[in-house]
């Protein structure tokens, strides 16, 4: 729906709007105190600024996948993102998986494996969302400040380059807000909402269970992702795609069913 604008534009105004939303939300929660402790703190806010660089890397590859029609090499990034999370979670947390969740990992390492040899090359976009994701996960996992506080310090981190880059679009005349249509300024004032509700969410499950079980059920959004390719965008679902869509979710099912028996989250 939108489009007709460049990648930063729009990731541009899911920065700004979003910081409108969160200090909307900041405000009803009474968590201010808590902004400012962080802000303060110059371990959390190096933390937060390299989060913010590598949330608004992997925004910016998604929104070009989708508006260059290249939503399969997106989902294949999120697809190879969880093994990016495993793999940063068993390294640099220590965390251990038994021998039935790494079968699990095993499979979901051969899906990902027959999406590239589907590819012949290696996808850059793929590449770059997968690596940026996992690696702010990890970074989100350790940072001392709570998701809303998180998000809002990442948000406005950005502010000044997001607005700098959209007076300059003003300047040149080819901004795209404020619109006579209606329809796409509020498109872009609620990707705020659409890009903080979820981001919350995350960065608060990063703080409450393994790294490695948010690896493996992050291919929920991969599987949602070909699913609106098929549905909505008209791309094809081809035996390959059946492969690998059939191993994740095997790989899924037995990783759940393991966490389900042993509590580990």
């Amino acid at each position: 729906m939108l489009s007709g604008l460049g990648a930063v534009e729009i990731v541009s105004h899911r920065v700004l709007w979003c910081v409108v939303f969160m200090i909307l939300l900041l405000t009803i929660n009474r968590e201010w105190l808590s902004v400012r402790t962080a802000l303060y703190h110059r371990r959390t806010l190096i933390a937060l600024f390299a989060s913010s660089v590598l949330v608004s890397i992997n925004w910016s590859m998604y929104v070009f996948s989708i508006i260059s029609n290249q939503l399969i090499a997106s989902s294949l990034g999120y697809f190879l993102s969880p093994l990016v999370s495993v793999f940063l979670g068993f390294i640099f947390l220590k965390e251990r998986l038994s021998w039935i969740q790494w079968l699990a990992v095993f499979l979901a390492a051969c899906a990902v494996s027959n999406q590239f040899i589907s590819y012949g090359d290696v996808p850059w976009i793929a590449v770059t969302i997968a690596f940026t994701f996992g690696l702010y996960g990890l970074i989100r996992k350790t940072v001392h400040a709570n998701s809303g506080v998180g998000l809002f310090i990442e948000c406005l981190l950005l502010t000044p380059f997001c607005l700098s880059y959209l007076l300059w679009l003003e300047w040149q005349g080819i901004g795209s807000f404020p619109s006579e249509e209606t329809n796409l300024n509020l498109l872009l004032i609620s990707a705020g909402i659409i890009t903080g509700f979820p981001l919350l969410m995350y960065a608060a499950g990063a703080r409450r269970i393994r790294l490695t079980t948010i690896g493996l059920f992050q291919y929920f959004t991969p599987s949602t992702y070909l699913v609106i390719a098929v549905y909505f965008f008209g791309e094809s679902f081809t035996l390959n795609e059946w492969i690998t869509f059939g191993l994740l979710w095997i790989g899924l099912f037995i990783y759940s069913v393991e966490v389900w028996r042993t509590r580990l989250v």
